[in-house]
């Protein structure tokens, strides 16, 4: 496997401030901290065992099942209020039924089924039976894939997934995998299942304390919508009270450049926020924070933890063109970010990191490679797939694609610094025996390239071999 590597430092501190509090309120608030990393440990122990992160394997194609009456489905599928709940019993494989209520969502309907609409879904897991849970989980958000396809959709998804790690958010922003649904004995088709944004979803995180959390979805700009905690605000939502966080108040004026640099930090964890703008930049999604200012959601914290962000609505991912503004301020949230110049520097490393490590071409097409066998039979079954030419022309499609996009926002990136690949010794974009070739030449002259020293020790010898071998062996 290849390994990318860049070698730099970054200043965390603007993603971990702390707001200023009184004395005792500081006290409770570490109490509060401890407490909560002690729940932690426990609610990871609880959520393993139910397999809450395994339900969202994308390498897993599952299939769901729903039995309701034929007068409920046509109900459900025809139902334009998206309010409607019926009873359904629900099942995956050789699971026991549970009752659930089933309701229809927003997405436009796919109509090329026989007998049938594909339409996207929420299913309610505990609406019939208080407390019940199903692998950790009490809603399941199931799309159909109607703006671009249910491929594109999750590799929408996929791309914030594999930003959780330093490069990127630096915490988990939400799962997606691929589901097969069958409705009373009738396949209906591939669905995407994203991880719904609920108190349940702070919870298998270890970041919800009763009282103390607030969960918003923002469906427009300056459109907050509270949907866990309250009644009353949040603090944090009553002090970032200015645009674009909120709509336009004459007595709540956006402050200066230099304020923001000085401030947001201390309620935002800028790196989470910065992120959700470049993995949504880099998938040219136009209905997202920083082309729309819209289709996310925020958490915030009586004290402690700075907001984080989460993506939410993918369904137009990858439907923009490759040469897309990764600098674009057509939102008031890109425009306010981007103007900072130290947020943008931030931005520009965030955005230059990931397209050398998790957003790699290696790592993306290798992902693609993974699932094209494990969604191809069920996608070509599916005629709602949205999918023009064959399965296989669309997964090409889907690897040039982010191919030509990593390029083309490599050209853009500010301070651009060039990804090194460990290994990659003869520098033709690939690890083989010609780089052991490489390096031996280099070895026996006493030479020196950063690409061949594999433990970064300064030198080049039998160990780098060794370490180089060992990966094109997949030791």
């Amino acid at each position: 496997m290849v390994r990318i590597f860049r070698r730099h430092t970054r200043d965390d501190s603007c993603g971990t401030c702390e707001m200023q509090a009184q004395d005792s309120k500081y006290a409770r608030s570490k109490f509060t901290i401890l407490l909560s990393w002690i729940l932690v440990s426990v609610v990871g122990t609880i959520a393993h065992a139910q397999q809450w992160p395994e339900i969202f394997d994308p390498l897993v194609l599952r299939t769901l099942y729903l039995d309701m009456s034929n007068d409920d489905w046509a109900t459900i599928q025809n139902d334009e209020t998206f309010d409607i709940e019926l009873p359904a019993m629900f099942w995956m494989e050789e699971d026991t039924p549970i009752q659930i209520s089933v309701r229809r969502k927003s997405a436009e309907p796919l109509n090329s089924g026989n007998g049938f609409t594909k339409v996207s879904l929420k299913l309610d897991i505990n609406e019939y039976v208080t407390g019940q849970e199903w692998y950790g989980l009490r809603k399941l958000s199931l799309e159909n894939g109607d703006d671009q396809d249910v491929v594109s959709e999750g590799l929408s998804w996929y791309l914030h997934r594999a930003a959780a790690g330093l490069e990127g958010y630096a915490y988990d922003a939400g799962l997606a995998s691929w589901v097969r649904l069958i409705i009373n004995d009738v396949d209906t088709g591939v669905y995407l299942s994203a991880e719904q944004r609920d108190k349940k979803f702070l919870q298998n995180r270890g970041i919800y304390l009763d009282g103390e959390t607030w969960l918003y979805k923002v469906s427009d700009i300056g459109s907050l919508t509270l949907k866990v905690g309250g009644p009353e605000d949040s603090p944090t939502v009553e002090t970032l009270c200015y645009n674009p966080f909120q709509s336009p108040n004459k007595n709540c004026p956006t402050p200066s450049m230099e304020v923001l640099a000085n401030e947001l930090p201390g309620y935002i964890n800028l790196q989470g926020m910065l992120t959700l703008g470049a993995v949504s930049s880099f998938n040219s999604n136009p209905d997202a924070i920083f082309s729309h200012g819209k289709n996310f959601y925020f958490a915030d914290f009586q004290s402690g933890m700075t907001r984080r962000h989460f993506p939410w609505d993918l369904d137009s991912g990858l439907g923009g063109g490759v040469f897309g503004d990764i600098y674009q301020t057509s939102s008031g949230y890109s425009e306010m970010l981007l103007a900072v110049p130290e947020f943008r520097a931030q931005y520009s490393q965030i955005m230059n990191d990931l397209i050398c490590g998790p957003l790699s071409q290696g790592n993306l097409h290798s992902f693609l490679d993974d699932i094209e066998p494990v969604l191809t039979e069920a996608l070509a079954d599916d005629s709602n797939n949205q999918i023009e030419g064959t399965i296989a022309e669309h997964f090409d499609n889907r690897r040039q694609w982010l191919s030509e996009r990593i390029e083309a926002v490599a050209v853009q990136i500010e301070g651009y610094i060039e990804c090194l690949i460990n290994g990659d010794v003869n520098n033709d974009g690939a690890i083989n025996v010609l780089d052991v070739v490489a390096m031996v030449n280099l070895v026996l002259s006493g030479g020196y390239d950063e690409a061949a020293d594999m433990n970064g020790d300064g030198t080049i010898n039998v160990l780098d071999v060794v370490s180089l071998v060992g990966i094109i062996l997949g030791d």
